[in-house]
């Protein structure tokens, strides 16, 4: 029988037996199955969805994390659990690679073959090939101009001085990657008052901005290595959290008109110092000084210079400033921190008119403010453009502005322009992770979900902590069905940033969804805490109320909401909702006309108007859905996730005027999108009830009936008010004993969580 010496462990790799001196254990089948499909592809970095697919059976049977685990456990089993690994070595941004050197090769029921530990010759590195790479640097120097060191990652060379240091990772093998992912940490305030923090945050900002721009480099967002401030964690465990290779970190220190600069670039797997540097430089050199120390660390890691810059930069050290405490503001992402934001990027534009980074600065925080809260004017908006024309104007070229047109083009409903955008940024700068993000995020609107989350997967790879990033990518997880991997990290957000308002937010959203509208509900309120400023957060308190039952709650809300601030849209949404929730359709449908007389409403208004009509006027109803949706009627309909309200309000009316040759195919097409949502959860439009519409309009209703009973049993809640007369598609089983039934058991679950809520609705949130 085959079988493998690995830390003096004998393992049979055909039953899984693992003996280690006197002890004997049995590897789980997977694990077996995991080390046997590593020892069949050694020294290749194998991807997680590699992993996954031979493992599991198909990507959609595991997560990230179930790999991360699986490894984990191997790593225990084989004696390779303590860092530097050895055997099963992490990639950084790639995957994971079995190095065979340390493994030897027996058959198991050979009697010579004895266990004994791998050793490496005397005088070798772990892990590194020096003779090879030794050749690899002797062929670079006859091709290079200036002469480049060869880092071996066991040794420790380090210097100090005014000399740039030249050192090249080029010609690692046996496993090690080439070197290319690196994290900028913030750096040490060391000034006599101690107030320096800002302007050290600063540097550390525009440093890691320009090695941004390096196609060859890896870099970790500013947003992801901030977490670590006042850290207690090593570098070691700094570089695998992260996924990094090296390591830059510094201090900072000025006095009068001179700034001293400490930065070291430490390898991420073994601590050990790769370079360190000194500068001293007046403050007039201070944007000069954050390029020499961007050039160091890339020209250390790819022998090459970074690009010039493609915009203006600040042309004075409170310009400088001023942007730089708007993008740390931004990263709040609530309504006050992006007035803060704004309020800086303003400053800096009255400073230097063609600044770039202020103008994107403040079409951004612009957008974030309209996101949380009411348009405040048309100014407003038409400032937004003014401001994104004028950056285009300086820097038609800067990825920062393609990216921010691509916004706008998202903001308009142009998704083919947008994604269009996002691409072209991300291909002049691979480092973006808001244009990865944002990419995602276009992608999953438009029901791309496998795609989105492949996009989104890098985002969160190139910016780790961005709670944003991840409560995306929770987003695209829920949708193609893997809900479990969703609330965990949004759960891991929230352990690491309890007050990340998204994450709650969200969260919230998903556990109404799975039937906890209690426990949402407590979420919902934390929001409002968090984010007092907002009126989109307090829209959202007044709504959660209906979810448990509560319309008293909901109507009072809506009414000192309405008192505080003058929201024609989301007021009239509100009252709708309330009229709906009451069965009062009169005075339901008439709140949707109006939201639909303020101009350019969202698809959702639009299904909701549709759907409205349906139930007494389906000529209005199809003259609506006819002129928002035309895909749903062409011929073949063209229907996603997002389109089966519509779709469905359609085939009610289409049979309701014996328009059959259009309704067959409506039916025939939303039965593929409800095989699809099986499968996926799909965004939030899919309230949970879609398949026992479809088979009600089909005239299945004793299927109707099934479909709905299931639903109930398994504790669905989400938007469960007028099953009895909110959905005429139901008109002719509303009366039916199980139907009448199941709405009782489901308003007694509907009282349980509002009873939930109210008993621990002070408690601490978990």
């Amino acid at each position: 029988m085959k079988g493998i010496v690995i830390n003096e462990r004998l393992i049979d790799l055909d039953t899984g037996e693992l003996r280690h001196h006197d002890k004997s254990e049995q590897l789980p089948p997977r694990l077996l199955g995991l080390l046997n499909f590593l020892i069949e592809n050694p020294n290749r970095v194998l991807t997680r969805d590699e992993l996954i697919v031979a493992v599991w059976g198909h990507l959609e049977a595991a997560s990230d994390d179930s790999v991360n685990v699986a490894i984990s456990s191997l790593r225990q089993r084989i004696g390779d659990s303590r860092r530097p690994y050895r055997v099963l070595k992490a990639i950084p941004r790639r995957g994971y690679l079995f190095d065979s050197s340390r493994v030897r090769r027996v058959q198991v029921d050979d009697p010579d073959a004895t266990i004994e530990a791998i050793s490496l010759p005397a005088g070798r590195a772990p892990g590194f090939a020096w003779m090879k790479a030794a050749g690899i640097g002797l062929v670079l120097l006859a091709g290079l101009a200036g002469a480049w060191w060869l880092v071996d990652f066991g040794s420790e060379p380090a210097v100090t001085g005014e000399s740039l240091p030249e050192v090249s990772l080029i010609g690692q093998e046996n496993g090690f990657p080439h070197g290319r992912a690196v994290a900028i940490l913030p750096f040490t305030d060391m000034s006599v008052g101690g107030d320096q923090g800002p302007f050290a945050d600063g540097l550390v900002d525009r440093i890691i901005h320009k090695l941004t721009l390096s196609p060859d480099l890896d870099v970790v967002a500013r947003t992801s290595t901030f977490a670590f401030r006042d850290s207690s964690a090593d570098i070691r465990e700094i570089g695998e959290r992260l996924q990094v290779d090296v390591v830059l970190e510094g201090s900072v220190q000025q006095a009068d008109n001179t700034v001293r600069v400490l930065a070291q670039l430490i390898n991420a797997r073994n601590g050990m110092h790769i370079w360190s540097q000194t500068y001293d430089r007046p403050i007039r050199e201070l944007f000069e000084l954050q390029d020499d120390i961007a050039n160091a660390v890339a020209r250390t890691m790819t022998n090459t210079l970074l690009p010039d810059r493609a915009s203006p930069g600040p042309e004075s050290r409170r310009v400088w400033e001023l942007v730089t405490r708007g993008r740390l503001a931004l990263d709040a992402f609530t309504l006050a921190s992006a007035t803060e934001a704004a309020e800086y990027f303003r400053q800096a534009i009255e400073l230097q008119p063609d600044n770039v980074e202020a103008l994107i600065g403040l079409v951004d925080a612009l957008r974030m403010q309209r996101s949380h809260g009411p348009v405040r004017s048309s100014e407003d908006v038409d400032m937004t453009e003014v401001y994104l024309n004028r950056a285009q104007r300086v820097a038609p070229d800067s990825h920062q502005v393609i990216r921010a047109r691509a916004d706008w083009h998202v903001s308009h409903s142009r998704p083919d322009e947008a994604i269009a955008g996002f691409e072209r940024a991300i291909a002049l700068n691979p480092n973006d992770a808001v244009a990865f993000r944002n990419l995602g995020r276009a992608l999953f609107r438009q029901t791309h979900y496998d795609e989105a989350l492949d996009v989104l997967r890098t985002a969160v790879r190139l910016d780790p902590f961005s709670e944003l990033g991840n409560v995306w990518l929770a987003d695209a997880y829920w949708a193609v069905g893997r809900a479990e991997e969703a609330m965990y990290r949004l759960r891991q957000i929230l352990a690491d940033r309890p007050d990340f308002v998204q994450a709650h937010d969200r969260i919230a959203t998903y556990l109404v969804q799975v039937g906890q509208s209690g426990e949402a509900m407590r979420h919902i309120l934390r929001v409002r805490e968090l984010d007092p400023d907002s009126p989109t957060r307090w829209f959202r308190k007044c709504e959660f109320y209906l979810h448990l039952g509560d319309d008293d709650s909901a109507e009072a809300c809506t009414e000192e909401l309405l008192a505080e601030h003058d929201l024609p849209f989301l007021g009239r949404y509100l009252r709708q909702i309330l009229h709906g929730f009451r069965g009062a359709w009169a005075e339901h449908t008439r709140e949707l006309e109006a939201i639909y007389a303020l101009g350019n409403p969202e698809p959702l208004t639009r299904s909701l108007l549709g759907q409205a009509h349906s139930r007494d006027n389906c000529d209005r109803s199809l003259e609506v859905l006819e002129e928002a949706f035309p895909e749903v009627f062409d011929d073949p309909p063209k229907l996603n996730p997002n389109l089966f309200m519509a779709a469905k309000t359609a085939t009610y009316c289409l049979q309701e005027h014996d328009r059959h040759d259009q309704a067959g195919p409506l039916l025939a097409a939303m039965t593929e999108v409800i095989e699809r949502t099986r499968l996926e959860r799909g965004p939030w439009l899919i309230s949970g009830h879609e398949e026992a519409q479809l088979l009600a309009l089909k005239g299945e209703y004793d299927a109707a009936l099934d479909s709905l009973e299931a639903l109930i049993d398994s504790g669905w809640r989400y938007y469960w008010w007028g099953l009895d007369g909110y959905y005429p598609e139901f008109a002719a089983i509303v009366d039916h004993p199980r139907f009448v039934a199941m709405v009782e058991r489901l308003e007694a679950g509907v009282r349980a969580q509002r009873e939930y809520f109210e008993a621990h609705r002070d408690q601490p949130l978990h």
